[in-house]
Protein backbone atom coordinates (compact mmCIF):
# COMPACT_ATOMS: atom_id res chain seq x y z
CA UNK A 1 0.00 0.00 0.00
CA UNK A 2 1.25 3.48 -0.77
CA UNK A 3 0.62 6.76 0.98
CA UNK A 4 -2.88 7.49 2.18
CA UNK A 5 -4.84 9.05 -0.61
CA UNK A 6 -6.27 12.53 -0.34
CA UNK A 7 -9.70 10.90 -0.53
CA UNK A 8 -8.97 8.84 2.57
CA UNK A 9 -7.59 11.86 4.40
CA UNK A 10 -10.80 13.73 3.58
CA UNK A 11 -12.83 10.75 4.80
CA UNK A 12 -10.98 10.85 8.12
CA UNK A 13 -11.79 14.54 8.54
CA UNK A 14 -15.44 14.09 7.57
CA UNK A 15 -15.86 11.08 9.87
CA UNK A 16 -14.35 12.95 12.80
CA UNK A 17 -16.70 15.87 12.23
CA UNK A 18 -19.88 13.89 11.63
CA UNK A 19 -19.29 11.06 14.07
CA UNK A 20 -17.43 11.96 17.28
CA UNK A 21 -15.59 9.24 19.24
CA UNK A 22 -18.54 8.61 21.52
CA UNK A 23 -20.83 7.97 18.55
CA UNK A 24 -18.43 5.92 16.47
CA UNK A 25 -17.34 3.41 19.08
CA UNK A 26 -19.82 3.48 21.94
CA UNK A 27 -23.08 1.60 21.59
CA UNK A 28 -26.00 0.76 23.79
CA UNK A 29 -25.73 -2.69 22.23
CA UNK A 30 -22.43 -3.38 24.03
CA UNK A 31 -23.23 -5.98 26.64
CA UNK A 32 -19.99 -7.23 28.18
CA UNK A 33 -17.38 -5.39 30.28
CA UNK A 34 -14.46 -6.87 28.35
CA UNK A 35 -15.75 -5.25 25.15
CA UNK A 36 -15.96 -1.89 26.88
CA UNK A 37 -12.46 -2.47 28.24
CA UNK A 38 -11.00 -2.97 24.75
CA UNK A 39 -12.81 0.08 23.39
CA UNK A 40 -11.63 2.20 26.29
CA UNK A 41 -7.97 1.23 26.08
CA UNK A 42 -7.81 1.81 22.32
CA UNK A 43 -9.57 5.17 22.49
CA UNK A 44 -7.31 6.29 25.35
CA UNK A 45 -4.20 5.08 23.51
CA UNK A 46 -5.27 6.77 20.26
CA UNK A 47 -5.91 10.01 22.11
CA UNK A 48 -2.47 9.78 23.73
CA UNK A 49 -0.83 9.31 20.30
CA UNK A 50 -2.81 12.25 18.89
CA UNK A 51 -1.64 14.49 21.75
CA UNK A 52 1.88 13.26 22.56
CA UNK A 53 2.89 11.51 19.37
CA UNK A 54 5.59 8.88 19.23
CA UNK A 55 6.84 9.78 22.72
CA UNK A 56 3.94 7.84 24.24
CA UNK A 57 5.15 4.57 22.72
CA UNK A 58 7.57 4.16 25.64
CA UNK A 59 4.59 4.20 28.01
CA UNK A 60 2.91 1.44 25.98
CA UNK A 61 5.93 -0.80 26.74
CA UNK A 62 5.86 -0.45 30.55
CA UNK A 63 4.90 -3.79 32.10
CA UNK A 64 2.24 -3.66 34.77
CA UNK A 65 1.08 -0.24 33.63
CA UNK A 66 -2.19 0.89 32.12
CA UNK A 67 -1.29 -0.26 28.64
CA UNK A 68 0.49 -3.57 29.35
CA UNK A 69 -0.82 -6.01 31.93
CA UNK A 70 -2.09 -9.61 32.04
CA UNK A 71 -3.20 -10.47 28.48
CA UNK A 72 -3.81 -6.82 27.59
CA UNK A 73 -1.42 -4.77 25.48
CA UNK A 74 -1.49 -2.02 22.88
CA UNK A 75 0.04 -2.55 19.44
CA UNK A 76 0.79 0.03 16.74
CA UNK A 77 1.26 -0.47 13.00
CA UNK A 78 1.25 1.90 10.04
CA UNK A 79 -0.98 1.78 6.97
CA UNK A 80 1.70 -0.08 4.97
CA UNK A 81 1.78 -2.97 7.43
CA UNK A 82 4.97 -2.05 9.27
CA UNK A 83 4.86 -3.06 12.93
CA UNK A 84 5.81 0.03 14.93
CA UNK A 85 5.19 -1.41 18.40
CA UNK A 86 4.30 -4.80 19.84
CA UNK A 87 5.55 -5.15 23.44
CA UNK A 88 4.78 -8.88 23.59
CA UNK A 89 6.38 -9.76 20.23
CA UNK A 90 9.26 -7.28 19.82
CA UNK A 91 10.78 -9.45 17.09
CA UNK A 92 7.98 -8.23 14.80
CA UNK A 93 8.85 -4.57 15.25
CA UNK A 94 10.52 -2.66 12.44
CA UNK A 95 9.38 -5.23 9.90
CA UNK A 96 6.61 -5.23 7.34
CA UNK A 97 4.07 -7.83 8.39
CA UNK A 98 1.24 -7.15 5.95
CA UNK A 99 1.35 -10.79 4.86
CA UNK A 100 1.46 -12.18 8.41
CA UNK A 101 -1.21 -14.83 8.91
CA UNK A 102 -2.76 -16.29 12.00
CA UNK A 103 -2.91 -19.99 12.88
CA UNK A 104 -5.81 -20.46 10.44
CA UNK A 105 -4.18 -18.65 7.53
CA UNK A 106 -6.06 -15.38 8.04
CA UNK A 107 -4.03 -12.25 7.03
CA UNK A 108 -5.09 -10.21 10.04
CA UNK A 109 -2.56 -7.37 9.66
CA UNK A 110 -3.99 -6.65 6.22
CA UNK A 111 -7.44 -6.72 7.83
CA UNK A 112 -6.41 -4.09 10.37
CA UNK A 113 -5.44 -1.82 7.51
CA UNK A 114 -8.67 -2.42 5.63
CA UNK A 115 -10.72 -1.73 8.74
CA UNK A 116 -9.46 1.84 8.88
CA UNK A 117 -8.85 2.66 5.19
CA UNK A 118 -11.29 0.78 2.96
CA UNK A 119 -14.66 2.01 4.16
CA UNK A 120 -15.73 5.64 3.60
CA UNK A 121 -17.97 5.69 6.69
CA UNK A 122 -15.36 4.75 9.31
CA UNK A 123 -11.69 4.78 10.33
CA UNK A 124 -11.90 2.04 12.97
CA UNK A 125 -13.31 -1.44 13.40
CA UNK A 126 -13.17 -4.97 14.78
CA UNK A 127 -11.17 -8.01 13.62
CA UNK A 128 -11.41 -11.63 14.75
CA UNK A 129 -8.52 -14.06 14.33
CA UNK A 130 -6.46 -16.74 16.08
CA UNK A 131 -3.35 -15.54 17.92
CA UNK A 132 -1.07 -16.43 20.81
CA UNK A 133 -1.55 -15.25 24.37
CA UNK A 134 1.63 -13.73 25.82
CA UNK A 135 3.86 -16.56 27.05
CA UNK A 136 1.71 -19.35 25.58
CA UNK A 137 2.31 -21.57 22.57
CA UNK A 138 -1.32 -22.52 21.92
CA UNK A 139 -3.28 -20.06 19.80
CA UNK A 140 -6.70 -18.76 20.89
CA UNK A 141 -9.44 -16.75 19.24
CA UNK A 142 -8.79 -13.05 19.68
CA UNK A 143 -10.95 -10.01 18.95
CA UNK A 144 -9.17 -6.69 18.40
CA UNK A 145 -10.39 -3.15 17.97
CA UNK A 146 -8.22 -0.91 15.75
CA UNK A 147 -8.34 2.81 15.16
CA UNK A 148 -6.54 5.19 12.81
CA UNK A 149 -4.92 8.24 14.42
CA UNK A 150 -2.55 10.95 13.24
CA UNK A 151 0.31 12.04 15.50
CA UNK A 152 1.50 15.67 15.80
CA UNK A 153 4.42 14.65 13.56
CA UNK A 154 1.93 14.15 10.75
CA UNK A 155 2.46 10.39 10.64
CA UNK A 156 -0.60 8.17 10.64
CA UNK A 157 -0.81 5.09 12.84
CA UNK A 158 -3.21 2.25 13.49
CA UNK A 159 -3.56 1.71 17.24
CA UNK A 160 -5.15 -1.48 18.49
CA UNK A 161 -5.75 -3.84 21.37
CA UNK A 162 -7.76 -6.98 21.93
CA UNK A 163 -8.70 -9.80 24.25
CA UNK A 164 -8.93 -13.55 23.88
CA UNK A 165 -12.11 -15.63 23.75
CA UNK A 166 -14.38 -12.58 23.81
CA UNK A 167 -18.10 -13.20 23.87
CA UNK A 168 -20.08 -12.18 20.76
CA UNK A 169 -21.58 -8.71 20.73
CA UNK A 170 -24.18 -7.05 18.54
CA UNK A 171 -21.67 -4.31 17.75
CA UNK A 172 -19.44 -6.94 16.09
CA UNK A 173 -22.36 -7.98 13.90
CA UNK A 174 -23.20 -4.43 12.85
CA UNK A 175 -19.55 -3.84 11.95
CA UNK A 176 -19.27 -6.94 9.76
CA UNK A 177 -22.65 -6.40 8.04
CA UNK A 178 -21.87 -2.75 7.30
CA UNK A 179 -18.59 -3.82 5.69
CA UNK A 180 -20.16 -6.65 3.69
CA UNK A 181 -22.98 -4.35 2.54
CA UNK A 182 -20.45 -1.79 1.37
CA UNK A 183 -18.66 -4.43 -0.72
CA UNK A 184 -21.95 -5.50 -2.30
CA UNK A 185 -22.90 -1.86 -2.91
CA UNK A 186 -19.62 -1.30 -4.78
CA UNK A 187 -19.15 -4.62 -6.56
CA UNK A 188 -22.50 -6.39 -6.65
CA UNK A 189 -22.20 -10.13 -7.23
CA UNK A 190 -18.43 -9.84 -7.65
CA UNK A 191 -18.27 -9.40 -3.86
CA UNK A 192 -19.86 -12.79 -3.19
CA UNK A 193 -16.65 -14.91 -3.35
CA UNK A 194 -15.10 -12.64 -0.73
CA UNK A 195 -18.06 -13.17 1.59
CA UNK A 196 -17.88 -16.95 1.08
CA UNK A 197 -14.14 -17.23 1.77
CA UNK A 198 -13.73 -19.48 4.82
CA UNK A 199 -10.34 -17.90 5.60
CA UNK A 200 -11.72 -14.39 5.11
CA UNK A 201 -12.69 -11.79 7.65
CA UNK A 202 -16.43 -12.39 7.19
CA UNK A 203 -16.31 -15.93 8.60
CA UNK A 204 -15.21 -16.85 12.12
CA UNK A 205 -16.48 -19.21 14.82
CA UNK A 206 -20.30 -19.29 14.37
CA UNK A 207 -20.38 -15.91 12.56
CA UNK A 208 -20.92 -15.68 8.81
CA UNK A 209 -22.52 -13.30 6.31
CA UNK A 210 -25.44 -14.33 4.11
CA UNK A 211 -27.04 -12.56 1.17
CA UNK A 212 -30.60 -12.96 -0.17
CA UNK A 213 -31.74 -11.30 -3.38
CA UNK A 214 -34.98 -9.37 -3.96
CA UNK A 215 -36.76 -12.49 -5.24
CA UNK A 216 -35.93 -14.43 -2.09
CA UNK A 217 -33.10 -16.51 -3.52
CA UNK A 218 -30.23 -17.36 -1.16
CA UNK A 219 -27.16 -16.21 -3.11
CA UNK A 220 -24.48 -16.32 -0.37
CA UNK A 221 -24.49 -18.73 2.56
CA UNK A 222 -21.06 -20.16 3.43
CA UNK A 223 -22.32 -21.93 6.57
CA UNK A 224 -25.27 -23.63 4.82
CA UNK A 225 -24.25 -23.84 1.14
CA UNK A 226 -27.06 -26.31 0.41
CA UNK A 227 -29.45 -23.32 0.40
CA UNK A 228 -27.49 -21.30 -2.17
CA UNK A 229 -29.28 -20.85 -5.47
CA UNK A 230 -32.64 -21.76 -3.94
CA UNK A 231 -35.60 -19.55 -3.15
CA UNK A 232 -35.88 -19.47 0.64
CA UNK A 233 -39.02 -17.37 1.14
CA UNK A 234 -40.87 -20.48 2.32
CA UNK A 235 -38.06 -21.46 4.69
CA UNK A 236 -39.29 -21.77 8.29
CA UNK A 237 -37.42 -21.94 11.57
CA UNK A 238 -38.11 -24.59 14.24
CA UNK A 239 -41.11 -22.59 15.47
CA UNK A 240 -42.69 -22.19 12.06
CA UNK A 241 -41.52 -18.60 11.53
CA UNK A 242 -40.99 -17.51 7.90
CA UNK A 243 -37.93 -15.53 8.90
CA UNK A 244 -36.57 -14.73 5.43
CA UNK A 245 -39.95 -13.36 4.37
CA UNK A 246 -40.10 -11.43 7.66
CA UNK A 247 -36.66 -9.90 6.98
CA UNK A 248 -37.70 -8.66 3.55
CA UNK A 249 -41.00 -7.32 4.89
CA UNK A 250 -39.17 -5.52 7.70
CA UNK A 251 -36.81 -3.84 5.23
CA UNK A 252 -39.59 -2.64 2.94
CA UNK A 253 -39.87 0.54 5.02
CA UNK A 254 -36.29 0.92 6.29
CA UNK A 255 -32.72 0.13 5.34
CA UNK A 256 -31.69 -2.10 8.27
CA UNK A 257 -33.03 -3.89 11.32
CA UNK A 258 -32.85 -6.82 13.74
CA UNK A 259 -34.86 -10.04 13.76
CA UNK A 260 -34.85 -13.04 16.13
CA UNK A 261 -35.51 -16.60 15.00
CA UNK A 262 -34.36 -20.15 15.71
CA UNK A 263 -31.62 -21.59 13.48
CA UNK A 264 -28.81 -24.17 13.86
CA UNK A 265 -25.27 -23.06 14.49
CA UNK A 266 -22.82 -23.92 11.68
CA UNK A 267 -21.87 -27.61 11.65
CA UNK A 268 -24.83 -28.51 13.92
CA UNK A 269 -28.45 -29.49 13.41
CA UNK A 270 -29.99 -28.41 16.73
CA UNK A 271 -31.80 -25.04 16.41
CA UNK A 272 -30.65 -22.16 18.62
CA UNK A 273 -32.11 -18.70 19.09
CA UNK A 274 -30.32 -16.23 16.85
CA UNK A 275 -30.51 -12.44 16.61
CA UNK A 276 -29.66 -11.23 13.13
CA UNK A 277 -28.92 -7.79 11.72
CA UNK A 278 -29.93 -7.31 8.08
CA UNK A 279 -29.20 -4.42 5.74
CA UNK A 280 -30.80 -3.58 2.39
CA UNK A 281 -28.32 -2.80 -0.39
CA UNK A 282 -28.89 -1.61 -3.94
CA UNK A 283 -26.54 -2.35 -6.82
CA UNK A 284 -27.86 -1.01 -10.09
CA UNK A 285 -31.34 -2.46 -10.54
CA UNK A 286 -30.68 -5.25 -8.03
CA UNK A 287 -31.63 -5.25 -4.36
CA UNK A 288 -29.83 -7.50 -1.88
CA UNK A 289 -30.39 -8.23 1.81
CA UNK A 290 -27.07 -8.66 3.62
CA UNK A 291 -27.10 -10.11 7.11
CA UNK A 292 -25.26 -11.77 9.97
CA UNK A 293 -26.14 -12.60 13.54
CA UNK A 294 -25.21 -13.88 16.96
CA UNK A 295 -26.54 -16.93 18.73
CA UNK A 296 -28.11 -16.06 22.06
CA UNK A 297 -27.02 -19.16 23.98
Amino acid sequence: MGKLSSAFTLAVIVASLLFPLSVLSQSTDIKYPETKQVLSIVEDAAQAVAQKGEAVFADFRKKGGKWLHDDTYVFVIDTKGNVVLNPTRPELEGKNQINLKDAMGKPFIAWFIREVTDYPFKTQGWSHYVWFKPGQEIASWKTSFVKYVKAPSGKGYIVGSGLYEMRPEKVFVVDIVDEAAELVRKDGRKAFPVLRDKTGEFNYLTTYVFVVDQKGADVVNPAFPQHEGKNVLALQDSRGKFFIKDMITMLAAKDSGWIIYSWPKPRTTKPSDKETYVKKVKYGADVFYVGSGIYLE
